[in-house]
């Protein structure tokens, strides 16, 4: 019962800590990244604790204990629980104690151009594609999935090849939000083509297809959290049934890409026309997924044997990412390399380590802390921006300032499953990739002409004043 009070407790108290904040800002993404912090820390411990204490949860995570450890309810689960639970209530109490009130006042639009996100886009996507064609070939060659072949023969240009789908999915996620929001859209003025909304469609599709192929889940679901956030902060009273069908849709498809990723990519085609109909189970996709385990799993097994620190070792490992693979193949690897060779598991299986895991493995208990406290202050910072906006704000500011609360929140999932230095992928892919995407489509809104009196000429001249803040 001790477990379960564990997570009863700790439940009740992120909830309403999650409440809380909802209602100091009325922004949706504290509600999206509380629910994504506590998805990957504890929402898979219920059903462990509930089979482990005799009940039968129905849940598939037994070939995780198979290939990694098993879990046995005693002191290193429960102190697993505890710090993670802490670890979640330190990062709101951070954020709920440096988060700003809500200033009521107007900040002038920016113009938004469409054409650049679309170019951007599709030279990222050939890009991308050129890079990685020939897995897919050898792939086809070998009647095997792409998913798995890509992801065993992955080598110094994989990783531009990831970052090249996001530059591809982000950008244009933030910019047809935009354009479905309208004139209604508090941040951009949107500048519409003929061909804006059949060239968002036919991205989406393209992209939609090619990331079906190579079974990456990351990419589409971050681009439909950054989309749904960026809909529904910039309209004051957003339409929730759009926003429901593009959540249902991307969760359909996500589910899609899961049950397809290990089918040969020579018979994806008649896979398709012979079991689409089966890819229904999304509740069951969403509950039962194994992303709810892995990194969950990961303190447990670092207690467990008694893996010792590496005292700031995160933190050369991220000095030295500034280098591009590329350039220096053998660079330190970062964290998770360390975890997996201490707990014995085969690396690059999907066995992510958890942010707070990795935090305890760089400084022990005291990292646990240290790291939901930066958690904290750097989501604050970025949900703060926009209340430092001024009249002579520059254009890159300004773009941060709009997007990067939108962005940490989706971007969350992707830290959690990450040690320190996953920062890195959100600082180049959360933020540098959209704001230098968007940075080449919009512009300051032209200040509205006005007419001033000269007394000394008598002529009226024309002049032009900022709009004023309210």
């Amino acid at each position: 019962m001790e477990f379960f009070s564990i997570l009863g407790v700790a439940t009740v108290v992120i909830a309403v800590l999650a409440l809380a904040l909802y209602g100091k800002r009325r922004d949706v993404g504290f509600l999206v990244g509380t629910g994504a912090l506590y998805y990957w820390t504890l929402y898979g411990a219920w059903y462990i604790v509930i089979d482990k204490t005799g009940g039968f949860s129905g849940k598939n995570y037994s070939y995780l204990e198979y290939k990694m450890f098993p879990i046995s309810l005693d002191g290193d689960y429960m102190l697993t629980l505890v710090l993670y639970s802490g670890f979640i209530i330190l990062v709101q109490l951070t954020l709920l104690l440096t988060l700003l009130r809500d200033k009521q006042f107007e900040v002038p639009r920016l113009v938004m151009r469409h054409e650049p996100i679309l170019i951007i886009a599709v030279l990222a996507a050939l890009a991308s594609l050129y890079i990685i064609k020939d897995k897919i070939s050898e792939a086809w060659a070998l009647n095997t999935s792409a998913y798995i072949y890509t992801r065993r023969q992955t080598d110094e240009w994989f990783t531009l090849h990831q970052v090249l789908n996001r530059v591809a999915m982000l950008p244009p996620a933030i910019g047809f939000a935009t354009l479905v929001a309208g004139e209604r859209s508090c941040f951009f003025v949107n500048v519409v083509r003929r061909y804006t909304w059949p060239g968002y469609i036919a991205l989406f599709l393209a992209m939609g297809a090619f990331t079906f192929v190579l079974g990456n889940k990351n990419e589409v679901f971050v681009s439909l959290i950054t989309g749904l956030l960026a809909y529904l902060a910039s309209v004051r009273r957003p339409s929730f049934l759009k926003a429901g069908l593009l959540v249902i849709g991307g969760m359909w498809f996500l589910y899609a890409i899961d049950f397809f990723r290990g089918t040969p990519i020579s018979e994806m085609q008649y896979a398709l026309s012979q079991r689409i109909e089966e890819a229904t189970e999304v509740a069951t996709f969403v509950t039962s997924s194994n992303e709810a385990y892995a990194a969950h799993f990961s303190l447990y097994g670092v207690l467990t044997t008694g893996t010792e620190p590496r005292f700031g070792y995160s933190l050369y490992s991220l000095a030295c990412s500034a280098v591009p693979r590329a350039l220096w193949p053998d660079r330190p690897a970062d964290i998770y390399n360390y975890y997996a060779d201490s707990v014995g598991v085969i690396q690059n299986q999907g066995y992510s380590v958890h942010h707070a895991t990795g935090w305890y493995l760089n400084f022990g208990y005291t990292g646990v802390a240290l790291g939901a406290l930066v958690m904290g202050l750097v989501w604050a910072y970025c949900s703060n921006a926009h209340q430092r906006i001024g009249p002579k704000s520059g254009l890159a500011f300004r773009l941060f300032a709009t997007i990067s609360p939108w962005m940490f929140a989706a971007c969350l999932p992707t830290l959690i499953r990450a040690g320190p230095e996953g920062y890195k992928g959100f600082i180049v892919e959360g933020l540098m990739i959209p704001i230098a995407t968007l940075a080449f489509a919009c512009r300051p809104k032209k200040a509205k002409p006005t007419l001033t009196w000269d007394a000394h000429t008598g002529w009226m001249i024309a002049g032009a004043q900022p709009e004023n803040f309210k």
